[in-house]
């Protein structure tokens, strides 16, 4: 049954019930008006009968009289009496009613708020009212026939049931149709709206995975029918949980509706863009090739290469873009998915922006997904380990600090490289849970170091997407604190890649870590984009020379000479300098002559875990000027 049909039948069934209830009150306001109409006409006649008539009297003279005043005041069928005690006294009337005399009663009960009503005398039915004479032991009744009132009151109750029904049926038409009209729209704009939400995203509008899947499956049998071919766009955002964690949910949704953007004006009207969750999106292009790929991507790109201003705040949110092609890629819509999802991560560590999907990346993709979903895992519980490489001081006798290495040794592929692992945990937004994690477990070694009577402290390198947290400071400052060490001992350390990538940003939240006490030093430096102009405004304390001018400086004039400037140009700054990747004495004896301050590398040990460098430090390596227990 339809709404429609529901509404008016239930309209109908309320009309008829009220015109029931509308005819029962009708036929009581009539009944009791009459009642009322007869109960006024004795009030008034009583005045006439205390004024006119004497009780007792002659019985025969009070009678006429009473005729009398019934014929002028009354009704012909209408009959007067006078009662006293419920016996009547005088009548004047109706005779062939059938009443008793006067020495009969006429039992009518009533009281001050009833004073009239319908009774029956033998087979008849009268209207009866009474009122009290001036003598309150006489009362004088009235007694209407209702035979001819019930057929009036019938006529007109049918007239008013007949008439009243009709405007009522018309109106209840009306409005059950017009509210069913109504309603029926208003579900209809719901269960559109049901529709819309169970197919697109709530934040960007877009369509959401559901829907893109719907529809890759009918682009799939059209393009095989007509033997089309057409691309399938995975998109991946660099940094975005870095800036969600750092700058806020809200400011992470804008920027989701500002990439979203972005990507429907850098594609044509037939694409499909569909966001599939978090930061991930997709683009269905039909009737693409290769080439056709290759040009969106890169339009895609270069839209997104402009810095997203949000509440005065500007940052800059890459993507990596994975293409897979039908039908080269893929013959179920399934495996375009799985490819474009590989070649996406394939984008993501060349940095190439976008790849076309490689079969030969196969097997290393499966990998790289296998780790991803491991990491997440080993960082939360944990998992990754500290390897501990000592900074010489130049007099080679005493040791400067320690720098502080992940390591992770999965359980079924054994050691996995920093160099895989640290840019995964970037792109997943996991490095700055793990850069703290890391801190916190080399505080607490220091600081038994420290115990011990070691004076030196250690190095922790921050990550590009660190820079961008407002908050580092605090919490950096509070792990060192909880781990009783003192902020002088902390150095962190920065490559020249992440201060230039968002310099300003990340020239406020250096400032605020070397405020703390805390030091900083340029890691790799001479490999990235060297600036003087952020030697000169950032408060750098330390330069570490990059291995690769290092281990071939004494057999590579060039290096030598970058070597030596880059010495040169850290004292002249005030800056502490690093050698990194010493290996033979012979590059020590060049670089001591050269006037380095401090030595690192193989040539001393190699990243060691904890129980293997403190038997380092108590065997192998000699201390010949250590603090007590109050230098920490």
């Amino acid at each position: 049954m339809g709404l429609r049909t529901q509404i008016l039948l239930s309209v109908l069934g309320i009309t008829l019930f009220a015109q029931l209830v509308f005819g029962f009150l009708s036929y009581r306001q009539i009944t009791e008006s009459r009642g009322d109409q007869l109960t006024i006409f004795l009030q008034y006649l009583n005045r006439e009968v205390a004024e006119r008539l004497t009780l007792p009297g002659d019985k025969y003279v009070s009678e006429i009289y009473l005729e009398e005043l019934r014929r002028k005041f009354s009704t012909p069928d209408s009959t007067l009496l006078i009662q006293k005690n419920n016996v009547i006294m005088f009548y004047a009337g109706n005779t062939e009613m059938d009443l008793p005399l006067v020495s009969s009663r006429l039992n009518i009960a009533y009281d001050d708020e009833s004073k009239h009503g319908l009774i029956y005398i033998g087979e008849n039915e009268y209207y009866w009212a009474i009122s009290d004479l001036p003598n309150k032991e006489y009362q004088l009744i009235m007694l209407e026939p209702a035979g001819s009132e019930e057929a009036q009151i019938a006529s007109e109750l049918k007239f008013r049931l007949l008439s009243t029904g009709v405007v009522v049926l018309w109106l209840a038409v009306w409005i059950s149709l017009l509210l069913s009209s109504k309603i029926s729209k208003q579900l209809n704009e719901k269960n559109d709206q049901l529709k819309h939400m169970a197919l697109h995203d709530t934040l960007t509008g877009l369509p959401n995975r559901k829907l893109l899947n719907d529809r890759l499956q009918q682009l799939f049998l059209q393009s095989q029918r007509e033997k089309l071919a057409f691309a399938l766009f995975l998109i991946d955002l660099d940094r975005f949980k870095e800036i969600n964690d750092t700058l806020g949910h809200q400011f992470g949704d804008e920027l989701l509706k500002m990439v979203s953007a972005r990507l429907m004006s850098s594609t044509r009207e037939k694409d499909s863009i569909s966001r599939l969750g978090g930061d991930e999106f997709a683009v269905l292009l039909p009737q693409t090739d290769y080439d056709g790929s290759k040009l969106c991507a890169e339009r895609i790109l270069n839209a997104m290469d402009a810095p997203f201003n949000i509440n005065n705040i500007s940052t800059e949110s890459k993507a990596s873009i994975g293409i897979a092609l039908f039908p080269e890629h893929g013959d179920t819509a399934d495996e375009l998915m799985q490819h474009a999802d590989i070649a996406m991560y394939q984008a993501k560590k060349s940095q190439s922006g976008f790849a076309v999907y490689d079969p030969s990346q196969n097997k290393h993709s499966l990998r790289r997904l296998k780790l991803m979903s491991d990491l997440r895992i080993a960082i939360e519980n944990k998992k990754i380990l500290i390897a501990y490489q000592p900074l010489i001081n130049k007099d080679q006798r005493t040791i400067a600090s320690v720098e502080a290495l992940a390591r992770w040794q999965h359980l079924e592929l054994g050691d996995v490289s920093p160099d895989e692992f640290i840019p995964m945990a970037e792109q997943m937004g996991l490095i700055r849970q793990l850069t703290l994690q890391i801190l916190e477990q080399a505080v607490q070694d220091c600081k038994k170091w420290c115990v011990q009577g070691y004076d030196f402290g250690i190095n922790i390198n921050l990550s590009t997407y660190c820079l961008h947290d407002f908050s580092l400071s605090e919490e950096i400052e509070n792990i060192i604190k909880q781990g009783g060490l003192d902020n002088k001992r902390v150095e962190l350390e920065i490559t020249e890649t992440a201060l230039m990538h968002d310099l300003s940003r990340a020239g406020k939240v250096l400032d605020k870590i070397s405020a703390a006490g805390m030091r900083l030093a340029i890691d790799d430096f001479g490999t990235g984009f060297s600036s003087l102009s952020y030697l000169k405004n950032l408060p750098i304390d330390t330069l570490k020379i990059d291995k690769s001018f290092i281990q071939d400086m004494c057999e590579c004039d060039d290096d030598h000479a970058i070597v030596k400037t880059i010495i040169e140009l850290g004292h002249n700054l005030n800056c502490q300098v690093v050698a990194e990747g010493v290996e033979s004495k012979q590059t020590i004896d060049s670089l001591k002559s050269l006037g380095i301050d401090v030595l690192q590398g193989f040539f001393y040990t190699k990243p060691l875990k904890f129980r293997d460098f403190e038997d380092w430090l108590n065997e192998d390596f000699l201390v010949d000027e250590m603090s007590q227990t109050d230098a920490c």
